[in-house]
């Protein structure tokens, strides 16, 4: 569970605007995913980030949690549900259903099955995630989310956006009266945030659905979107890429000459699923430019012979011009 304050935790300002907060925690999940990291502090410092993140990516959470620390109250207070209200964890030990906030949040042990799987956005990503999710209950959001029920027969449980897209099932452990019970929750392709979903069995009990943050695809509505590295001379002369689709499989991308890092690129149709009859959402694949590390001499070289025919950017900025 995180000390540090959240907006210390992502590496920026209070007045910080959702498309920084989405742009800082999707620069250090890369860096920190287990995945990749194998440093031994990565799995907790993962962790932070992703519970820092999934508050305040929520504006509702985020007021709650500004509020919170501005009467003096402490992160780790917050995340316990102390002062909170219904304050709950992201990950770990799973939503709590019971009133007064929820209990505190582990990391536990990292496993690669856990459902921010670091793989690379031109691999298999967006490969088979659907059945069983895989790994120790209470460890992540991919792992078996964990609900306890509430009074009112509510629990919530955390579900990865991959199944939230795709359908399949997670494994899902009731807690009720002390006594644990473990099922399989389906999930439907095209999952809403926050939907309610019938557990196999029972009809005394419902569970909410929150579709945790991933660490590549952001979400909003039904559209979705990420980045699409180019190198400078697929952005400069044009190229075809390979994109993965969410949904699976790839589709081909045109990349216009002169396309500018940012530029994004819509995939109608290829957001969430949506059922009875209503469109699909969109994907929006960003356009991010990314120059090469290492130059030889020759590439070097033949830069410097080109760069004086090559327009100056700022040259078509008032204040920028030389």
């Amino acid at each position: 569970m995180p000390s540090r304050d959240y907006y210390e935790v992502l590496g920026i300002g209070r007045a910080a605007s959702a498309d920084e907060i989405r742009r800082a925690h999707r620069k250090l999940a890369l860096e920190f995913h287990p995945d990749r990291n194998k440093a031994k502090d990565a799995p907790a410092r993962f962790a932070e980030i992703q519970q820092a993140y999934e508050v305040l990516s929520d504006s509702e959470k985020r007021a709650q949690y500004d509020e919170f620390t501005r009467l003096g109250g402490s992160p780790d207070a917050f995340a316990g549900g102390a002062g909170a209200g219904h304050a709950r964890p992201p990950y770990g030990d799973g939503a709590s259903g019971r009133s007064g906030g929820a209990e505190g949040w582990n990391s536990g042990d990292w496993t690669s099955s856990d459902s921010a799987t670091f793989e690379s956005i031109f691999g298999d990503m967006f490969g088979p995630r659907g059945g069983r999710a895989r790994g120790r209950a209470g460890t992540g959001p991919g792992a078996g989310s964990r609900a306890r029920a509430r009074e009112r027969s509510e629990a919530e449980a955390s579900v990865p956006l991959e199944v939230a897209i795709k359908g399949g099932k997670i494994g899902v452990v009731l807690e009720e009266n002390g006594r644990q019970t473990s099922v399989d929750l389906p999930i439907p392709a095209g999952l809403e945030d926050e939907e309610l979903l019938s557990v196999p069995g029972r009809l005394d009990l419902v569970v909410r659905a929150r579709i945790a943050p991933h660490a590549w695809l952001s979400r909003e509505g039904r559209d979705l979107a990420y980045d699409l590295p180019l190198s400078i001379v697929e952005a400069t002369l044009g190229a075809s890429v390979d994109a993965p689709l969410p949904t699976g499989g790839t589709v081909a991308l045109k990349i216009p000459a002169g396309t500018a890092s940012g530029k994004k690129i819509r995939i109608a149709g290829k957001g969430m699923p949506a059922g009875s009859g209503r469109p699909a959402g969109d994907l929006f694949v960003v356009v991010q430019i990314v120059p090469p590390k290492e130059v030889n001499d020759l590439t070097r070289s033949l830069l410097k012979e080109v760069a004086g025919s090559i327009e100056n950017p700022r040259a078509r900025v008032p204040h920028l011009r030389p």
